[in-house]
């Protein structure tokens, strides 16, 4: 029996398992300089577990409502294995980070600096043109005429173009400007879009320098989601009034550089997660267009649970900072 069972946890289904993670504490990853602010409450991030599934957890998310088998080609796309998805996770957890820094000092009104270098080469796709000339930690910093110092634009350069055209590409390699001339192909043949494109996985190389020095150390959480809640507790040690004001305050959301918040997934998985450590607030994405869903699951998610937790839709961070300001004017005349 016990050998049977071995062998079905070690035999593979194609799906991955997704099912809650853990609510974790922000401050001990936030380092900043000379910061002194007290914190008497604590910022949760939240998370999901997703791991490859065997036999044993398919056969299991049949009967536990908070297992999901998501099928492995949603997840990892066509080609890509399971290390460079952690690899391309974790990078987005590096730029959600940089957005966070940006997002909690302009919210401060304090100098940070912005510096874009280009568009690093994260990862070639096969067949495509890009793979006649580039190589995985190339810069772009200039298309045709154009200067290219975000993702952003170099995706909108390209869009203007049809499948045939050419475009001359200035890179850096190693410290050394290479050109190269590509013609552009349709991404629907590496499984993308249909629209023109080089063939690539774009990343923004930036570097943000702020006054004081901000480090924020996730250990190997990957994703864009912790982004408000590295963004509050940034603010926190920035200023010199405890946004927590003695809560336990969980929460989700993507971070844009000027504090916009945006949807995530997995949200009921974290609602459960951040009940588990008893939070007292949860902060989730304000569902703005018809598409978004973050709001209505996380709401629907707390009531399941009988949850006493308040669920607070934001847009922005500043939405956020005004809520938890509000609890303290609460407390005061309580």
């Amino acid at each position: 029996m016990a050998i049977a069972f071995v062998i079905l946890f070690m035999v593979p289904v194609p799906y991955y398992i997704v099912q809650p993670g853990s609510a974790l504490e922000v401050r001990p990853m936030v380092q900043m300089e000379d910061t002194s602010n007290v914190e008497k409450g604590t910022f949760y991030m939240t998370t999901v577990s997703m791991r490859e599934g065997n036999v044993i957890g398919y056969l299991l998310a049949h009967v536990d409502s908070w297992m999901d088998l998501v099928p492995k080609e949603d997840v990892l796309g066509q080609g890509e294995d399971p290390e460079h998805y952690q690899y391309m996770q974790e990078e987005v957890m590096r730029q959600s980070q940089q957005n966070a820094v940006l997002a909690a000092f302009r919210q401060a009104g304090r100098p940070a600096e912005e510096r874009l270098l280009g568009v690093e080469v994260f990862r070639v796709l096969s067949g495509m043109p890009a793979a006649e000339a580039l190589k995985e930690g190339d810069i772009i910093q200039q298309v045709d005429d154009h200067k290219i110092g975000q993702a952003e634009d170099l995706l909108t350069y390209l869009s203007e173009k049809k499948p045939g055209e050419q475009v001359q590409l200035l890179f850096n390699r190693n410290g050394d400007k290479e050109e190269t001339t590509l013609t552009l192909a349709s991404l629907a043949a590496s499984g993308g879009e249909d629209r023109p494109g080089i063939g690539i996985e774009p990343v923004t190389l930036r570097k943000v320098e702020t006054d004081p020095k901000v480090s924020i150390q996730a250990d190997k959480i990957g994703g864009p989601s912790a982004g408000l809640m590295f963004s509050l507790e940034i603010l926190n040690q920035l200023g010199d009034r405890d946004l927590t004001n003695g809560l336990q305050v969980a929460g989700t959301g993507t971070i844009s550089p000027d504090g916009d918040v945006g949807q995530i997934g997995g949200i009921q998985h974290k609602i459960l997660a951040a009940e588990r450590e008893h939070a007292d607030i949860f902060f989730v994405p304000a569902d703005v267009e018809p598409q978004d869903s973050n709001e209505k699951k996380a709401k629907a998610t707390a009531k399941e649970l009988g949850s006493d937790m308040a669920i607070v839709p934001v847009h922005t961070l500043n939405e956020a900072v005004q809520y938890l300001d509000q609890q303290r004017g609460a407390q005061k005349t309580s």
